[in-house]
């Protein structure tokens, strides 16, 4: 140093410039973590919402009839 000077060397400027490219790189991250809406979905569970004996192929046909609509008015 030169009277509060930094002398600009090879090495000193390179080892700023690796510093930049690392903080850059943290932010990018960060923003990414942050700002990106999740990807991950999460997928219903009916998993104690009936009792397993209650199942009867009645209440599947039935269940059926109420989720599927008549096809015949379809041309």
């Amino acid at each position: 140093m030169i009277q509060g000077k930094t002398i600009l060397t090879l090495e000193n400027v390179l080892s700023r410039v690796d510093n930049m490219e690392r903080d850059l790189e943290i932010l990018k991250r960060d923003f990414i973590l942050v700002f990106k809406p999740s990807t991950k979905k999460t997928k219903p569970s009916l998993y104690g919402s009936i009792k397993g004996g209650d199942v009867t192929e009645e209440a599947i046909e039935k269940a059926k009839q109420s989720l599927f609509r008549n096809l015949k008015d379809i041309q």
